[in-house]
């Protein structure tokens, strides 16, 4: 699918989030009416999300991680990263003209009692989501991150490699996973693996750390190329599969 241009309002953090969506998507191969009759949201309000012209709540990126099995925690972290510096039109409705009628309508001031309210609720609301927000990304990460290193953030530290074989199978100790989709800009256990494994294949990830960058991306095509995948750098089922069948 061609995408439209990002909205230029969006800085690095939204971009990578609103990229990392777009990828999922496309690698599904689902349309917006299949996500809509997967999800409790529209075509349209997909739409949006995948243009960045709207932020998604953290609903819309569970039902989407869940759908394509991607890794909610990681997602969700790119999300968090998003909406501290997320600016888009998406909230500029003060001025509709409607609401100008009425507030001459009642006179001058009429309003500025119920905004104050609408506004303060608002605040209240968002905090309250935040503060919800923040300890589910952090018990996530400490659930599903036991080979990083204390301290690391949205799990993304320091990890080790301690390889043992189930059968024909070799795991890196970080995640058993065989089917978890792992992309550009992931993060946590199942990354780490991924490099672990990539070490093991005689290919160089960089840093055992977590984080799905370009370099392990690129070493993860390299992987894909010489078994005759196609080289989209997304770890998948037959990518699993090829990452755990070697010596």
């Amino acid at each position: 699918m061609r995408w439209k241009a990002l909205p230029p309002s969006l800085d690095a953090n939204g971009r990578r989030f609103v990229s990392t969506l777009r990828q999922l998507k496309d690698h599904s191969g689902l349309t917006l009416k299949a996500l809509q009759a997967k999800t409790y949201f529209s075509a349209s309000s997909w739409a949006r999300y995948l243009n960045g012209t709207a932020f998604p709540p953290a609903a819309a990126i569970e039902a989407l991680a869940r759908i394509t099995d991607a890794d909610v925690g990681s997602l969700l972290a790119l999300r968090a990263a998003a909406e501290k510096t997320w600016n888009t039109d998406e909230v500029s409705t003060a001025a509709a003209p409607g609401h100008r009628s009425e507030r001459t309508k009642d006179g001058p001031g009429a309003d500025g009692p119920r905004i104050r309210v609408l506004a303060l609720s608002l605040t209240v609301g968002t905090l309250l989501f935040s503060a919800v927000l923040s300890v589910a990304l952090i018990l996530d990460t400490h659930r599903s991150a036991p080979g990083a290193a204390p301290g690391s953030d949205n799990g993304v530290g320091k990890y080790d490699c301690r390889y043992t074989r189930r059968g024909d199978l070799l795991f890196g100790g970080n995640s058993t996973t065989s089917s978890r989709q792992v992309m550009l800009n992931s993060t946590g256990p199942d990354v780490a693996e991924v490099q672990c494994l990539l070490v093991r294949h005689k290919l160089s990830p960089g840093d055992v750390d977590g984080y799905y960058g370009h370099h392990t991306q690129a070493q993860v095509e390299r992987l894909q190329e010489q078994d005759h995948l196609p080289a989209d750098g997304v770890v998948g089922e037959d990518t699993w599969r090829l990452l755990r069948h070697v010596q």
